[in-house]
């Protein structure tokens, strides 16, 4: 894990959700463990009585342990079926072994951000993967490989509700954050530590009705983003970059739910990973207009204009008279 005393405070203030992972993990690890060792103790008490049944002749020819899987009454899970269940034990396991390095990445410089991101929660996926091979193993009785990783865009809906959380070191120039939006879904929490300068709104973009986003310059102003039910998105960027909270419980409209702390002087800059001024200067437009209450309309009631019936009459006759003849 890269040594950064930001990572042990962002890892804090997500606790809540890696701790529902961590015991969400151990449960399927004391599932699948109970079944294997019930299967495996069914398989030697019955493969014992076949041996028995079988006599010292036919024992030197017939393995009782593979015979007893296709005798009747056989257990629900035969020996090969079996493999995929100490697979998914020894998946969980490794995940489990890992500690707080499984909720770190470290993005290298010049690194895509959105593909450390896809890799580690496809690595945290196969949490997920191997339960599903295990549910087919009790269901139907069949060997299933358990996959190596399991991409976020194949998480169930009930899966997204206890997705691990991420703390990402990136390089400033590098935290194209707008890429991350597909996996802001169900309580995907992800904090950004960036590593020097930084565009002034990298997450702007991200800003959306039911989403926690949140700019600042230390771990403390994110706090926010552990403690919303639902996804969120935070960066610590550098004094030169804006700080705002976007909180979905603030309010209906975007005005009631955004709060800016403040905003970079426009300076001029420079392209930055591949985001042109033009593209920087569009970021602080949009976050300055999101942060803007719209102006009042004023609606001007035209006065009621009444009109004589004398007026009314010798309009009316003008208009039926001839006046070609006038003269």
């Amino acid at each position: 894990m890269p040594s950064d005393e930001r990572i042990e405070q962002a890892l804090e203030a997500l606790s809540a959700q890696s701790q529902a992972f961590r015991s969400a993990l151990a449960a399927t690890i004391d599932q699948i463990g109970a079944y294997a060792h019930a299967q495996g103790a069914a398989n030697e008490e019955k493969a014992s009585i076949i041996a028995m049944e079988l006599g010292p002749f036919a024992a030197k020819l017939v393995d009782p342990g593979e015979f007893s899987h296709y005798a009747e009454n056989t257990p629900a899970s035969p020996g090969n079926a079996l493999n995929t269940v100490e697979d998914s034990l020894k998946a969980l396991n490794e995940l489990a072994d890992k500690g707080d390095d499984l909720f770190v990445v470290d993005v290298e410089s010049g690194g895509s951000l959105w593909h450390s991101v896809a890799t580690r929660l496809g690595e945290l996926g196969r949490a997920f993967g191997a339960a599903h091979a295990f549910e087919q193993v009790k269901a139907n009785g069949t060997k299933v490989e358990v996959a190596k990783t399991l991409p976020f865009s194949n998480w169930s809906s009930k899966e997204r509700r206890v997705a691990p959380p991420l703390v990402v070191v990136v390089d400033g120039a590098d935290c194209r954050a707008n890429a991350l939006a597909e996996f802001l879904d169900g309580t995907q929490k992800i904090i950004l530590l960036t590593r020097g300068e930084s565009t002034p709104a990298p997450t702007v973009r991200l800003i959306t009705p039911g989403v926690f986003v949140a700019q600042a310059t230390d771990v403390a102003g994110l706090k926010g983003v552990g403690k919303w039910d639902g996804p969120g998105i935070g960066a610590v960027v550098p004094e030169s970059a804006a700080c705002f909270v976007h909180d979905p419980a603030g309010g209906e409209t975007v005005v009631q739910r955004m709060k800016i702390g403040s905003l970079p002087e426009d300076v001029r800059r420079k392209p930055m990973g591949g985001v042109s001024v033009a593209q920087q200067a569009e970021e602080m437009r949009q976050l300055k207009a999101l942060g803007k209450a719209p102006k009042a309309v004023t609606v001007v009631e035209e006065p009621e204009i009444t009109v004589n019936p004398a007026d009314k009459l010798a309009a009316w006759l003008l208009t039926r008279a001839d006046l070609s003849d006038a003269g």
